[in-house]
């Protein structure tokens, strides 16, 4: 019944797709597969460097820092980006293409973190690996040409359950200022039992299946215990006051439909401004694995839009304070 409902521009790929199984013995096997999948990203408008920061635990962790080559008049918003991947999977580098048309639609510098993967770094490394740069974003803005009051952070799957957990933990610790976030379609409940992930228990890209592996190794010896960190699964969360006004969107057959959902009623019932699309027909990470669809372009290039206009909109704030 659920195939039946999956958009026709997206069925193909779909199809096409191989069986995925999160087996932590074969992990390395897909991430070396993944890697060897990169394709360089041939351009000249945006400069790439690999830097090595410090994270919460003096260990070395890169990001990947991407500013504009052509000269700009004063300092450009900052936006942390992270990658997806089931808190398993995943590389900063994979990202090359997004984070290249993020600084060339926003006009912005963007810092993608290489946070480490579970299991062998189980909750607290990632998140902390992402909080370690986006301090570090914040700390070298002088030195990276970014404005502190126009800070983004953004992520897509796991990475959107980092940015969603980033936020409620930068919230609490005072620091960074964090003005708008992208949490797309963010992985954020480990019940892993909502309405959707119940409906979408097999194949479909992303499922309740994989998703119970990617907790499980994610959250190491905290599965299955009643009291989970809101920093951890961020669905846990009881008060949303006091975070960034939030653009995120998410196919209608996608198992975190139901927890996106959630996460943004509270969110706009805590006061927050939130712009949320639901597109129908599409499954997990649909924008990205079918990009000249007219589904899949609509769903990017309408977030691409939300950064650039959410990075206009904080400057006349600005504007409008300082008169």
């Amino acid at each position: 019944m659920v195939l039946k409902r999956v958009n026709p521009e997206l069925v193909d790929m779909l199809n096409a797709f191989p069986p995925l199984s999160l087996d932590a013995e074969l992990l390395p096997q897909i991430r070396e597969a993944m890697a060897a999948g990169n394709q360089p990203v041939e351009q000249t408008e945006v400069s790439i460097e690999e830097v090595a920061i410090k994270s919460y635990d003096n260990e070395e962790i890169k990001v990947r820092v991407y500013k504009p080559t052509k000269e700009t008049d004063g300092k450009l918003p900052g936006f942390l980006w992270i990658h997806g991947g089931g808190y398993v999977l995943g590389t900063a580098e994979a990202d090359d293409a997004l984070c290249v048309n993020i600084v060339n639609t926003a006009n912005c510098v963007v810092v993608s973190v290489d946070y480490r993967l579970a299991p062998e770094h189980p909750y607290p490394t990632p998140i902390e690996d992402c909080y370690s740069a986006l301090s570090w974003l914040v700390n070298n803005a002088d030195e990276l040409g970014v404005d502190t009051d126009k800070i983004g952070v953004g992520g897509l799957s796991a990475g959107g359950g980092l940015t969603a957990a980033l936020t409620l933990l930068a919230r609490d610790r005072q620091f960074p200022k964090v003005h708008i976030q992208f949490p797309l379609y963010p992985m954020i409940d480990d019940s892993n039992n909502t309405p959707s992930a119940n409906e979408i228990t097999d194949s479909m890209i992303w499922n309740q299946k994989l998703n119970d592996s990617g907790w499980k190794m994610y959250l190491g010896e905290l599965y299955g215990k009643e009291e989970i960190p809101v920093y951890a699964a961020p669905a846990r969360a009881t008060d949303f006051s006091n975070l960034p006004t939030t653009y995120t969107f998410i196919g209608q057959l996608d198992p975190f439909r139901s927890e996106t959902l959630t996460y943004v009623s509270k969110l706009a019932e805590a006061g927050i401004d939130v712009e949320f699309h639901l597109y129908p027909g599409g499954y997990h990470s649909f924008e990205i694995l079918n990009p000249t669809s007219k589904i899949g372009q609509k769903a990017s290039n309408d977030f691409l839009d939300a950064i650039k206009e959410g990075f206009e909109r904080l400057a006349k704030v600005e504007e409008n304070t300082a008169i």
